[in-house]
């Protein structure tokens, strides 16, 4: 089968690879789309902490079952991927954070994933719900979106989003978008981005934003209590790695408002000064959250599959051999999510 094998940092091959085995109590899935998250750019510049070379990246995946040596879906049937291969026994897993499992393995980390024709699916995963069926009707480029929208719910979840609350995003990218759709669904009364690229904040103003900042040439502080009658933001989500946690920032929360640190940061701003009376005094919180569940997965591809609007996040669609330039649209920014849709090389 043809692949896009990460080999090292920076270094992509499009090769062809010897087809994966049905592993016992597993499937074999015939990849119809796997989209590209910025975690995949992240990996091919420099690494990630849970990347093993070599490696086919890819964690957003959907397709068609083509081989099963045991239970779950049945040959033919579109299905959608959890990208996490849980023991289903450690702490974490018996309480219901399967993401926080020790042992866990992850698709296009430490596992092979989905930029490739076909991906050996383990057994564990089929038993333990991580292969869902994908509702009629729903295309596969959408089903792919069920994972990074499964993060956004994971994140508002960790911060309690829901009925009434105003909510802060930062980044208008493809996670902002996710967050900003999701935040509506909860209930969310008024949802505000913050978002530096003029053609991302254009994008942030199609999904229904109430108010779209520009964080490089406007007052943040002024606007942001002009918009909360003076109390401040109930929640803030950080969907951009750019965003120090600091005095600034914890002056945009109301009392008891919560900050979620949906992206991983860079190590100059991840050690932060604060002065924890703030958070003390205001009953302020600052919540982490990484990946997704099972439960999370599936709801997420139910909210996908009422909400086709959902399609407007996807900007780019590449062929296998087109890796590099999918990966270049997301780096660059221009727009908001590509896919891989075709496999044949």
């Amino acid at each position: 089968m043809m692949a896009a094998v990460l080999e090292a940092p920076g270094r992509m091959a499009l090769r062809e690879v010897e087809d994966p085995v049905c592993p016992r109590g597993g499937l074999i899935l015939k990849v119809e789309a796997c989209s590209i998250c910025s975690t995949d750019v992240k990996m091919l510049k420099g690494g990630q902490r849970d990347l093993v070379y070599p490696r086919i990246l890819g964690h957003e995946i959907a397709g068609v079952v083509s081989e099963r040596d045991g239970v779950g879906p049945g040959v033919g049937e579109g299905v959608q991927i959890f990208p996490g291969v849980f023991c289903g026994s450690c702490p974490s897993c018996r309480r219901g954070a399967e993401n926080m499992c020790e042992r866990i393995q992850i698709f296009g980390f430490n596992l092979d994933g989905g930029f490739a024709e076909y991906l050996s699916v383990p057994g564990g995963s089929a038993r333990n719900g991580g292969v869902n069926l994908i509702p009629d009707g729903l295309d596969f480029e959408l089903a792919a979106l069920a994972e990074p929208l499964a993060c956004s719910i994971n994140a508002q979840e960790r911060v309690g989003v829901g009925e009434g609350d105003s909510i802060l995003i930062f980044g208008a990218g493809p996670a902002g978008f996710l967050h900003t759709h999701l935040a509506r669904e909860r209930g969310a009364s008024t949802v505000a981005i913050v978002e530096p690229l003029e053609e991302r904040a254009d994008l942030a103003r199609a999904s229904g934003a109430d108010l779209v900042i520009n964080s490089g040439g406007e007052d943040l502080f002024e606007l942001a209590m002009e918009l909360t009658g003076g109390m401040g933001f109930d929640v803030i989500v950080l969907a951009s790695r750019d965003v120090a946690v600091d005095a600034d920032l914890l002056a945009l929360l109301a009392p008891r408002g919560r900050i979620s640190l949906f992206s991983g940061l860079p190590p100059e701003i991840a050690v932060p000064h604060l002065d924890l009376n703030h958070l003390h005094y205001r009953e302020k919180m600052i919540a982490g959250s990484y990946g997704c569940t099972p439960a999370q997965n599936r709801e997420a591809l139910e909210i996908i599959s009422g909400h086709p609007d959902l399609s407007q996040l996807i900007t780019e669609r590449v062929s296998l051999a087109e890796m590099m330039r999918g990966m270049e649209h997301a780096e660059r920014r221009e727009g908001l999510k590509a896919v891989v849709t075709n496999f044949g090389g």
